[in-house]
């Protein structure tokens, strides 16, 4: 039994038809790949960023001190005052109030590593009711490029503590 052949060809001649006048006018054609990682769920994170989320599970203002470096350095580096990360929370000023919570994206480039001393609790942050424990993560060796990662600061006994979590 003979099987038709004719409609494949003709496809394949369409397609040359198509590309050759596009290709001989100067034109490229590009196929992007899928921004969201294949998955066309457009709610998750763009795989060449990096989402932190910062939760204060306390009934005091935080000051979760996050600090962020775009490239390899020491922790006494990360933690110098021109790291320190404040563009979320409440004005922005990198402040949360009590039970609140943020988030926002760095590109993997800003983001090489991160960190918080911990958190300062309470409602005078010059001389706070305690702080948390202090964390530090390194892309490639904690967190991957289009991870999402939770700090959260809350009350433990009587004093507090500071946890992470990485997704993806």
């Amino acid at each position: 039994m003979k099987t038709n052949t004719a409609w494949p060809r003709i496809g394949r001649m369409g397609l040359v038809a198509l590309a050759l006048p596009l290709m001989m006018g100067g034109c490229t054609i590009t196929f992007d790949p899928n921004p969201n990682d294949g998955n066309n769920n457009p709610n998750d994170p763009d795989p060449g960023t990096v989402t932190i989320r910062v939760l204060n599970r306390t009934n005091t203002t935080l000051d979760p001190e996050i600090y962020v470096a775009g490239s390899a350095v020491t922790v006494s580096q990360l933690f110098s005052s021109s790291r320190k990360y404040t563009e979320f929370g409440v004005g922005t000023l990198g402040l949360l109030g009590p039970f609140g919570s943020d988030s926002f994206t760095l590109t993997c480039a800003e983001a090489r590593v991160l960190g918080t001393k911990g958190g300062a609790f309470g409602d005078n942050l010059n001389n706070p009711d305690g702080t948390g424990r202090q964390i530090v993560l390194t892309q490639e060796l904690v967190f991957d490029c289009g991870a999402v990662i939770t700090f959260s600061f809350e009350r433990s006994g009587g004093g507090f503590t500071t946890t992470f979590e990485v997704e993806g």
